[in-house]
């Protein structure tokens, strides 16, 4: 018998390292362009980036073509990427009229198999309430590359809730749509730079839309989607509006920013 390694699974593993590596450089650029590497406008450099990560521009150009569907950055023909500015009021109602429509077909979609629904909804809800502890109760963080860190295994945590209804609908043509959205990067943009925050009221209105799962309430369920998505939808522009405030982002909570509150009761 042969120890030669068969074709099909040295082509795996040749897909899974280059995934890896890719993904291992969205992270890092991320993390540069929500912190204070880049202005809004700068240009991106493929080959400069490949050199300062110590990788080939091929994974640093497959990761920015994936940024590009987030908006923190955008292509300009014959000129490269450069780093988009923070969405304008416009946008941010633009982007969450977008939400509002795939996520609630998705929604439809998904409800036609409830109760396999439920437990990835439960498991998601655990795992953002664990987030949301693991902020209020941290140290003080001044760090700003540990805020960063720190909100947005948050608002990974917050997103995954979103994306377990997405995913239980199996169409990869909406999770295409809700990957181009990058809602939860915008959010995250705005949190690391200003301090604002939701996470009571994400929290609190991800517990009614899954109550109403677990009391077998589509319609219920279909209108706490839509009064959450709603309520993030005037937090962010709030939250806009704090922008442009001077010194609107001084003060917090545990130097984590403000947050939001809500009343756990009816």
């Amino acid at each position: 018998m042969s120890d030669s390694v068969p074709p099909w699974r040295s082509q795996t593993s040749v897909q899974v390292d280059r995934k890896v590596l890719r993904d291992g450089v969205f992270n890092q650029l991320v993390e540069m362009l929500l912190g204070e590497r880049f202005a809004p406008g700068a240009n991106l450099n493929i080959d400069g980036l490949a050199r300062e990560l110590g990788v080939s521009p091929t994974p640093v150009r497959e990761a920015l073509v994936q940024l590009e569907h987030t908006g923190l950055i955008s292509r300009v023909a014959l000129r490269g990427y450069r780093v988009s500015a923070p969405l304008t009021t416009d946008e941010i109602g633009q982007l969450n009229d977008a939400r509002m429509i795939v996520e609630l077909g998705a929604l439809d979609i998904a409800l036609q198999e409830p109760d396999s629904l439920k437990p990835l909804l439960e498991a998601a809800q655990a795992h953002h309430l664990e987030m949301v502890e693991a902020i209020r109760d941290a140290p003080a963080l001044t760090d700003k590359a540990e805020r960063i860190g720190a909100y947005r295994r948050y608002f990974e945590a917050d997103w995954a809730f979103h994306l377990a209804i997405m995913r239980h609908a199996n169409n990869r043509f909406i999770l295409q749509m809700a990957d181009s959205l990058g809602s939860h990067i915008h959010r995250l943009r705005q949190t690391v730079e200003f301090g604002l925050n939701d996470m009571g009221d994400a929290i609190f209105e991800h517990g009614r839309i899954l109550l109403a799962l677990e009391n077998d309430d589509p319609e219920a369920m279909r209108s706490a989607l839509r009064a959450h998505l709603t309520a993030v939808r005037s937090r962010s522009l709030a939250d806009k509006a704090t922008e442009q405030t001077p010194h609107a982002h001084a003060g917090g909570v545990h130097a984590f920013g403000h947050e939001h509150t809500t009343e756990l009761t009816d």
